[in-house]
């Protein structure tokens, strides 16, 4: 295990995403030999970025590949998210249809996957240098049994709309599509200063901010990456907490091996 606080992964197959799919699959096909795994990445764990959905991929597909072994991408995706079971209590799709198909993806609870082509964008990703002990559970417990009518609607909409701003690649629409009124309100008081940051990242020029995933990691899209960058690091200093900056684009390559990449 190597990487970005690599020491925080669990080694244990049963509980690390990566593993727990490995032996569903040594399960399924009965298979009389074992895997020996080797983890190196630089998705930080715990901040809400798909850190355990991309080891659950890229286990998944890895395996497939070493047995010689063909699934639909349906298939595929349901077999990665037996790892995210094992770290958050349900094996939802949503990190794991991304890493492995790459772009803008929508995933129903069915494992049916829509990709699309995301609009080219520039996205700055502020992660705080902040722990929770069990965050996941944390930031479930936040979240309210019941929601309004009216805030539900409104995430449709926004939704929907960040559906077809994709679809026809229209950066503006689909920067300012990211407005979340079920998850944010009550996840933002895990994050020191998040309305701070989120408002000195759109002041900075950025189109759209929110939380990432569960958190504590803020994103923004749109603008100039370094400025809003900075604008964000700012607003989390005046809340005493320093945070590292990540400056990406989407990409539309899904999971790939190493000898593909160095094509």
């Amino acid at each position: 295990m190597r990487g970005v606080d690599a020491e925080s992964i669990p080694r244990d197959p049963r509980v690390n995403s990566a593993g727990a799919v490995l032996r569903h699959l040594a399960r399924q096909l009965r298979l009389t030999y074992g895997f020996n795994v080797e983890i190196e990445k630089e998705i930080p764990p715990g901040k809400g970025l798909g850190s355990s959905g991309a080891s659950a991929a890229a286990a998944a597909y890895a395996a497939l590949r070493l047995l010689g072994l063909r699934l639909p991408i349906r298939e595929l995706v349901r077999l990665a998210a037996l790892g995210e079971e094992v770290v958050s209590g349900s094996p939802h799709a949503d990190n794991v249809s991304a890493s492995l198909l790459g772009g803008f993806t929508i995933v129903s609870g069915d494992y049916r996957v829509l990709r699309l082509d995301p609009p080219e964008v520039e996205i700055t990703i502020a992660v705080p240098e902040v722990y929770y002990e069990n965050k996941t559970k944390l930031a479930r417990e936040l979240l309210p049994r019941e929601v309004e009518l009216e805030r539900a609607v409104a995430n449709l909409a926004y939704a929907s709309r960040m559906a077809a701003a994709a679809a026809i690649g229209d950066v503006r629409l689909f920067a300012e599509s990211i407005c979340d009124r079920l998850i944010e309100p009550y996840r933002a008081r895990m994050i020191p200063n998040f309305h701070g940051v989120k408002k000195a990242a759109l002041e900075a020029g950025a189109l759209g901010c929110s939380i990432a995933g569960g958190g504590p990691s803020v994103f923004a899209v749109g603008g100039d990456s370094r400025e809003v960058g900075r604008a964000m690091a700012d607003a989390f200093k005046e809340a005493g907490v320093r945070c590292i900056l990540y400056y990406t684009k989407p990409s539309c390559a899904g999971v790939r091996m190493l000898d593909e990449l160095q094509v």
